[in-house]
């Protein structure tokens, strides 16, 4: 009997699939595997091969290496297996090649050769994602290849671990260089120093903290008015503290979602007097959240 169980990542909602044995299968929704099995029968149930492999992703993104593995069940041939056990090897927040793959599946079969191109079939076959890591596996000249959850998650999931992206690219059929794919999709980096996906967030709070410091030297209304990064918070937020009279009021924009590729951004306006929030706005980005900053603030300014 298969049991199934759901798991929601950043990265989209996760089919978690075992038997008594250990874990059979994980994969996203959307992924090849989910239409796999349009006849099979699973049952919807907890099971404790379910709760091992909840752990080991909550720690896996909130960056962390999970340093254990929960039971797993391989089905496949032997052949598949093989491979399957070479890339649970790669360490986190590294990569191989198929040929390095090949290379040691070769040396453990003692014979002289093994198909890269076989390694890759059999990695494709792979049905436990993320935790059999086949998202670690490039093209040994930096090509970023398939992968079963979708290339934009594979190149997610290296930056997520920390791995070097400089001379990953994107397969030729997508229209993208590998100084496009650099720029737009996994580095941002025109130089030889790497920036981390925190980097990447730090650059945006400063060039959003820069326009409304900007708008707000502009506003005109004869108040106090002091606008702040909240330095040391995680997630970072902004504030701009007013004040009239005994009116004092905070309007603050703040990421609510520790995860930094699915930014959830929080607006919220609080009588400083009293403590009542009396509003609060969720948005997808930091921009927005701002939008509704400086909107507010405004009609405020204008008497409205």
């Amino acid at each position: 009997m298969q049991y199934t169980q759901f798991y929601d990542s950043p990265l989209g909602k996760i089919t978690l699939v075992c038997d008594d044995e250990g874990l059979t299968g994980l994969w996203f929704e959307g992924s090849a595997w989910q239409e796999a099995y349009p006849d099979e029968t699973f049952e919807e149930a907890p099971h404790p091969h379910h709760a091992a492999a909840s752990r080991w992703l909550d720690d896996y993104f909130v960056r962390r290496d999970p340093g254990f593995l929960p039971p797993l069940h391989f089905i496949g041939t032997a052949f598949q297996s093989d491979v399957w056990e070479e890339l649970l090897k790669i360490p986190y927040g590294q990569t191989r090649s198929y040929g390095e793959i090949a290379a040691a599946i070769a040396g453990k079969r003692g014979v002289p050769y093994m198909s890269a191109q076989a390694v890759g079939g059999a990695a494709g076959r792979n049905k436990i994602a993320l935790i059999v890591p086949c998202h670690r596996v490039v093209g040994a000249d930096g090509n970023l290849t398939g992968y079963t959850g979708g290339l934009e998650r594979k190149i997610v999931l290296l930056a997520l671990e920390g791995a070097d992206l400089s001379r990953m690219y994107l397969p030729k059929r997508t229209g993208q260089t590998k100084a496009g794919v650099r720029e737009d999709a996994v580095t941002r980096n025109n130089t030889a120093e790497n920036e981390s996906p925190e980097d990447e967030t730090e650059m945006k709070k400063k060039e959003v903290f820069a326009k409304l410091r900007e708008w707000g030297t502009g506003l005109t209304f004869n108040r106090t008015v002091q606008l702040t990064p909240e330095e040391g918070q995680d997630p970072p937020a902004f504030a701009v503290h007013m004040t009239m009279s005994a009116i004092k009021y905070t309007w603050k924009i703040e990421r609510t979602s520790k995860f930094l590729w699915k930014e959830k951004w929080t607006f919220s306006t609080t009588n400083d007097v009293t403590g009542e929030i009396r509003n609060s706005h969720e948005f997808s980005s930091c921009e927005e959240a701002a939008a509704k900053l400086i909107q507010t603030v405004t009609t405020f300014e204008n008497g409205e």
